[in-house]
């Protein structure tokens, strides 16, 4: 899938959850649905978007999906 495509997919959770009044928690909101939702392959390519800079992605978006890989990295190396 394209890059530009998942990015707006994203971006478009993103703003469901923004309507939390606790930033953290919409960032919490945002990676639990990637995790529960998205696939494998989907969550490594946004990864490595995010960890290249995250061109495109809203704040928010970003630190959910750097959460996330830092999830992966813990369980891997676990």
């Amino acid at each position: 899938m394209e890059i530009r495509h998942l990015v707006k997919m994203a971006n478009q959770i993103g703003k469901f959850f923004e309507t939390s009044a606790d930033p953290d928690k919409a960032v919490e909101g945002i990676a639990r649905h990637l995790k529960s939702f998205w696939e494998p392959r989907m969550r490594r390519e946004i990864i490595a978007h995010a960890r290249k800079g995250g061109r495109g992605l809203d704040e928010p978006v970003k630190k959910a999906i750097l959460m996330l890989a830092a999830e992966d990295e813990e369980r891997t190396s676990a």
